[in-house]
């Protein structure tokens, strides 16, 4: 959906975004704050988003998305809660790590990956048997490993057997 933008780019569409929804514009000393950059870095990136189409932007006036940087811009927020969404309700992160980790995989995560993520969740938030079960065991697998062997040895095997290519169950001590 819309223009191919760097990591950057899109993390000053997210804040113009939110800023423009607490007062309806950005100033470049508002998005510079939030973003913890100098005004000139701001500055430059306005100009490419302007180019793009992205932002309407004068120097010293207020910013606003144009209709396609909303468009982009809400695609990302939706992007960064369907990341946070799998990281705490299915993965069981720690909420402290949810925001930064959703911000990190939200720029590398491609259409298609990102609509698996959204057909994963809709399919685990649907009702039905099962799922809830699902996801206890895989929280106790976290916590405890599997066969009485602890998660990080599983882990250990899983990448061991996939560099092999012989993907199979995770064994006990006892059976390594």
């Amino acid at each position: 959906m819309g223009a191919v933008l760097s990591a950057a780019l899109e993390d000053y569409l997210g804040v113009i975004f939110h800023l423009q929804q607490e007062k309806r514009f950005a100033l470049v000393r508002d998005i510079a704050d939030r973003s913890n950059v100098a005004k000139s870095a701001v500055t430059s990136a306005l100009r490419t988003l302007s180019e793009r189409g992205m932002v309407n932007y004068k120097p010293y006036e207020p910013v606003t998305l144009s209709a396609k940087g909303n468009e982009q811009a809400e695609w990302l927020m939706l992007r960064r809660q369907i990341l946070e969404d799998f990281l705490t309700n299915i993965l069981g992160l720690d909420p402290d790590r949810v925001s930064v980790t959703a911000c990190d995989m939200e720029h590398a995560v491609d259409r298609e990956s990102m609509e698996r993520f959204i057909c994963f969740l809709a399919f685990m938030h649907s009702k039905g048997t099962g799922k809830t079960n699902w996801i206890s065991g895989f929280r106790r697998f976290v916590d405890r490993g599997a066969n009485n062997s602890t998660c990080k040895n599983c882990i250990k095997q899983y990448l061991e057997q996939l560099k092999q290519g012989t993907m199979g169950a995770c064994k006990t001590p006892n059976q390594t």
